[in-house]
């Protein structure tokens, strides 16, 4: 009676500690479906956003040409004028004693 009693309180013991496993089990087997199923759907919303990227970088370009188009031009108006300048009053003040 004592060895059969003896099985019945291994198995009473030996299920709830295998219920207790599945509960792990059961995370590691759904993430792995969910990791699976995001790698499939990311590809093409990762490409709708290097899209989205070029293009913001683009328009950042070009924006930042005309800002800076401005700015040389302007320069540039600067150093004629000096040089010009230069060039006009330089013979003068040569011919001052």
């Amino acid at each position: 009676m004592i060895p059969a009693l003896r099985d019945v309180s291994l198995i009473i013991l030996i299920v709830p500690t295998m219920l207790c496993l599945l509960i792990p089990l059961a995370l590691l087997l759904g993430t792995n479906w969910l990791l699976r199923k995001g790698r499939r759907a990311l590809p093409p919303k990762l490409q709708s956003v290097h899209q989205t990227l070029r293009r913001v970088d683009a328009a950042v370009d070009r924006a930042g040409e005309k800002v800076v188009r401005s700015f040389v031009s302007a320069e540039a108006r600067v150093v004629t004028t000096r040089t010009w300048w230069h060039k006009l009053w330089q013979p003068i003040s040569k011919v001052k004693p």
